[in-house]
Order: structure tokens, then C-alpha cells, then sequence
């Protein structure tokens, strides 16, 4: 499984990419983690590839994505990279509706931010693109993705977020 996280500075795609990971570790798969982001980072162009697998991973760089997360509206351009029938998860709040897509890719359109902000996090726009793509594509386990979110803020010593974050990510799992 190839899935890149893509968007500016500032719109969590690296940890978005860091807690997929963190999931597929959890459902014992061999994965690899690649953030890459301009000098600004804030604002700056920013995405992330994670890779998933039974067995051997060639190596991290972008191949042949079987999904892509869109955060905006430049980060499109990852598509050019996304697998026939590869699935974009598009957030509605900052790429337009007229956005230029190739039909060969199936769209989920999701109002990341707004949904955030329903969840009382607007920080967790990404937390809830996870949450739609989690279920979209059936990658793992509502309440596996879940414990694994937790764990990811505990660790952090964000536990206060918990709550908050796992309600941000039922927002996107419900809106699909």
C-alpha cells in the first residue's frame, strides 16, 4: 500500500503520515515513513509517503500511490503518481469544486476543516482525512485505528488531545 499525505506548512500531512504508519507497525506490517517539506515549512509545500507491506519495501521515494490525501488544491499534482482506480481523498475546504481531476481516480470529497472545527479541534483537519480514508478504504480496524491514535498522543504527552483527536477522526470515518 503506497499513500501519500499532501498539502502546505502547517496542515499536520507529516504527522498524518506518521500516524498511518504507526497503524500499519500495529498491524505488524513492514512500512516506511517519508516526510519531505520546502524551507518554509509553515506554508511551504509539504507531503509525506508512507508505504506498507507483508514483505520487502523497495524503498521510500513515490511510485505508484494507491492513494492520495490532497489537503489543497497544488497538491493535485501527486495524482500524476496515483495508481488507475487509486482513490483522493479531497479536502473540500481548500481544493475548489471545480478542481480539474482525472476520472480514472475515484474521489471522496470531505470538509476536513469544518468537520475539525464540528469536532471542537480545528487543529485536526488531517485527523479527520485520516478517519475518512480509514474507512473509505478499509485499511484497518475502526477501533484498532482508534487505540493506535491514542497511543500516538499519550506517547507525545498530548493526552489531553485524545479525546478530541479521536472525535475529529469519527467526523471523517462518518462523513464517508
Amino acid at each position: 500500500m503506497e499513500v501519500v499525505f499532501a498539502g502546505f506548512g502547517g496542515q499536520g500531512v507529516l504527522t498524518a503520515g506518521l500516524i498511518l504508519a504507526e497503524m500499519a507497525l500495529e498491524d505488524g506490517k513492514n512500512v516506511t515513513w517519508m516526510p519531505a517539506y520546502g524551507p518554509t515549512m509553515r506554508g511551504g509545500k509539504a507531503y509525506s509517503v508512507v508505504k506498507y507491506a507483508d514483505g520487502m519495501i523497495g524503498g521510500p521515494d513515490m511510485e505508484e500511490l494507491d492513494i492520495l490525501v490532497a489537503m489543497n488544491e497544488p497538491s493535485l499534482e501527486y495524482a500524476a503518481y496515483l495508481k488507475d482506480g487509486g482513490v483522493i481523498i479531497v479536502n473540500t475546504n481548500n481544493v475548489s469544486e471545480d478542481a480539474k481531476i482525472d476520472s480514472r481516480f475515484e474521489v471522496v470529497r470531505v470538509p476536513c476543516l469544518t468537520l475539525a472545527q464540528k469536532a471542537s479541534n480545528p487543529k485536526a483537519a488531517n485527523i479527520v482525512a485520516i478517519g475518512a480514508m480509514i474507512k473509505k478504504c478499509g485499511l484497518f480496524p475502526e477501533e484498532r485505528a482508534k487505540e493506535v491514535l491514542r497511543q500516538i498522543f499519550v506517547n507525545k504527552g498530548k493526552e489531553k488531545y485524545t479525546a478530541m483527536n479521536e472525535a475529529a477522526f469519527m467526523e471523517g470515518y462518518q462523513a464517508v
